[in-house]
């Protein structure tokens, strides 16, 4: 399994330098670095990672169409037991497909049909029997955007589907997601995202709630994201600053998650990541 990670990383190197022959082809490889929990936040131990990551997006036939697609390979450093009681390092796989098109409505609309489907945390190893090893989630979406002068705003409404959960017995899990996002032409940036449970709706009112306010000015990109959830004094808020550097065609970024925030009898924990990539 160990190997997992060096074949993966070269295919994504291979890829890179093969695509280099089209100039804007899409296709960005990129590594990142982080530390969970690199407090000991609660008496845990830390866990420390290495993600090769390799991710496609292009729009086709002038931006109507849209393909959005990602593959990361996690590899952690810490130890943990199989299911046999053997010690290994804990390894998983995120995949993302997205494909979107684009309805023009007069110079400055457009309405937007997006499929979206998902398959997080692919874990390898270790391995829990009679579990799922990942989640699935099918999102179709719908997207309002208009352009201004002074900037842009979309409307942007999805139904997530959880059809494969870790618990095997778990009901199928549909919600609604809205976000509401306002980009001015100064940098200037704020999203907000509602998460709602529709079945089985177990809980009422919203599940969570998203904000992220971010800056960008050239080669820098600065946002701040908070994550509220319905329970806050059970899970606490995620707050999560990064920082993004361009050039070229690199781009350098780190971001912290301080996890837990407002939770009872927890500490928070703080995660720290460093990551580069290069676009072809």
């Amino acid at each position: 399994m160990k190997k997992c990670i060096f074949i993966f990383l070269f295919a994504c190197i291979a890829a890179g330098f093969a695509a280099a022959q089209d100039e804007g082809i899409g296709l960005s490889i990129g590594l990142e670095f982080g530390i969970g929990n690199i407090n000991k936040a609660n008496d845990e131990e830390m866990t420390p990672y290495l993600m090769p990551m390799l991710i496609y997006e292009k729009s086709f036939l002038d931006e109507t169409l849209d393909i959005y697609t990602e593959l990361d390979y996690t590899f952690g450093f810490t130890k943990e037991a199989d299911v046999d009681g053997n010690e290994v390092n804990p390894q998983s796989i995120y995949f993302d497909f997205m494909i979107g098109y684009n309805l023009g409505l007069g110079d400055a609309s457009a309405l937007s049909f997006i499929l979206e489907n998902e398959f997080d945390e692919l874990i390898i190893s270790p391995e829990a029997k009679g579990n799922n090893a990942l989640t699935g989630i099918f999102t179709p979406a719908i997207k309002f955007k208009q352009e201004f002068d002074s900037g842009s705003i979309f409307a942007k409404l999805g139904a997530p589907i959880t059809y494969i959960q870790y618990d095997k017995d778990a009901d199928t899990a549909v919600g609604l997601d809205f976000t509401f996002n306002w980009s001015s032409g100064f940098g200037l940036g704020l999203e907000a995202k509602f998460c709602t449970l529709v079945a089985p709706n177990d809980d009422a009112g919203y599940k969570s709630a998203e904000v992220i306010v971010s800056y960008e000015i050239e080669s820098v990109y600065f946002q701040v994201k908070t994550i509220i959830p319905n329970e806050i004094n059970d899970t606490g808020v995620t707050i999560t600053p990064e920082f993004d550097y361009s050039f070229n065609n690199f781009s350098i970024y780190v971001y912290c998650d301080f996890l837990g925030i407002g939770a009872d009898g927890g500490n928070v924990t703080i995660s720290p990541a460093l990551g580069i990539k290069f676009s072809f």
